[in-house]
């Protein structure tokens, strides 16, 4: 942060204060998404929404000024830069947050600076979340009973509700089954008729190779096990483009020879959700992606290499021996790969039957559902909880010394 950086935030930690304690009702709502960089998750479309139907609300969008996405935001009212003197003032002066990040995301990202940094930690928001629960575990600052839990967490079916009460600590009426935002962007119909001519590779990064030297790292079951579906795949000869998103890490550890003949997606490609209309087949490990694959009727294989050691380390909330869709690898992953082209490249219809146990809503209301949710929270509630929280956390932090 600059200096020029550092005076804003002073100045506007100062003003917001002042103007929250002589007006302190009808304070504005502020959305961002990933590190302030992003508009293309739900976060983005449910401002979108908000612009549409309730133009006077005093909702605003944080981005910064050299993200790819800003040209999104082109002649849209209550965008604000991020860094500005406007930016400092409404992190102070907002009642409520809504984003798919954590509060920090709106801030200087993983950056402890001062006040502004603590008004920002346990700021209201409400958690739109990126995809459906359930391959993953959330980190424990999501649990309930925690003083940087969001106050409402958005699912979309009573499945995943009862994944997030029964696991996290949060009652019913805190976890409203709304769907994502994001999905408002599908149109059912239509993606049923798009021209689907790519397989998609998607594995998610494992924590326990976060430290690892280069060495450790090309030993890895990791790497060999991903590399192996992957020149399988090749070997096939798919009428299909085969593309492969992961960690930047393992991107750099494929030789060229590895990569030959297959497009390594990057985010300066294009968002993900816009890449997955094209889709025929996604391959994946644990990732959330595979719920939005599902709702998009877009089959699933599963290539769990490493589930006993993700289990002990990640955790899941479902039992990954008996996952709702899709197919798991046994042996050769070519085997289900096969599998699907008998299909046609199309769900079964026991999965399609199945949808609706995970998808409570199929149509693009779902930013309607959260707005109808948000604008029915009693923040003065919320925030005399959230001031006893506070104060229970100090006096356990006292009595500990």
């Amino acid at each position: 942060m600059t200096d020029g950086m550092y005076h804003k935030q002073f100045f506007a930690y100062i003003l917001g204060n002042i103007v929250n304690f002589l007006y302190p009702f009808h304070r504005p709502n502020l959305v961002f998404e990933k590190v302030s960089s992003r508009a293309q998750e739900s976060g983005f479309e449910y401002f979108k929404y908000v612009q549409r139907q309730f133009p006077r609300e005093k909702t605003y969008y944080v981005i910064k000024s050299d993200s790819s996405d800003f040209c999104k935001t082109k002649g849209m009212k209550n965008v604000v830069l991020h860094g500005s003197f406007s930016h400092f003032y409404l992190l102070i002066r907002a009642g409520l947050f809504i984003s798919s990040e954590t509060p920090g995301h709106v801030y200087f990202w993983r950056e402890n600076m001062g006040l502004t940094a603590n008004v920002v930690r346990t700021k209201p928001y409400v958690f739109l979340q990126h995809g459906v629960l359930g391959f993953k575990k959330l980190d424990n600052m999501f649990y309930g009973d925690r003083l940087t839990a969001p106050i409402r967490l958005i699912t979309s079916s009573q499945f995943e509700q009862y994944i997030v009460t029964e696991n996290l600590g949060y009652d019913a009426k805190k976890v409203p089954i709304t769907g994502l935002a994001r999905w408002d962007l599908i149109d059912l119909k239509r993606e049923r008729t798009n021209l689907r001519d790519k397989i998609l590779l998607f594995y998610t990064w494992r924590p326990w190779l976060d430290d690892v030297d280069e060495e450790t790292f090309a030993t890895s079951e990791y790497l060999s096990s991903i590399n192996k579906s992957i020149q399988l795949i090749k070997q096939m000869n798919l009428d299909k483009e085969i593309i492969v998103m992961m960690h930047p890490k393992m991107q750099a550890s494929l030789s060229k020879k590895e990569i030959s003949n297959i497009k390594l997606w990057t985010d300066s490609d294009g968002p993900l959700n816009e890449l997955l209309s094209s889709v025929a087949l996604l391959i994946t490990d644990y990732s959330s992606l595979a719920w939005e694959a599902y709702y998009r009727e877009i089959p699933v294989i599963f290539d769990m290499f490493d589930q006993k050691r993700y289990e002990k380390e990640v955790g899941s909330y479902i039992d990954l021996n008996r996952i709702p869709f899709g197919s798991k690898v046994d042996n050769k992953i070519s085997d289900n790969v096969q599998q699907i082209i008998a299909q046609d490249y199309q769900m079964t219809e026991e999965e399609l039957k199945a949808k609706g146990m995970y998808f409570a809503f199929q149509d693009q209301n779902a930013s309607q559902r959260i707005h109808d949710v948000i604008q029915n929270i009693d923040l003065r509630a919320i925030n005399r909880e959230k001031r006893r929280l506070i104060v229970r956390a100090a006096f356990r932090i006292i009595f500990k010394r």
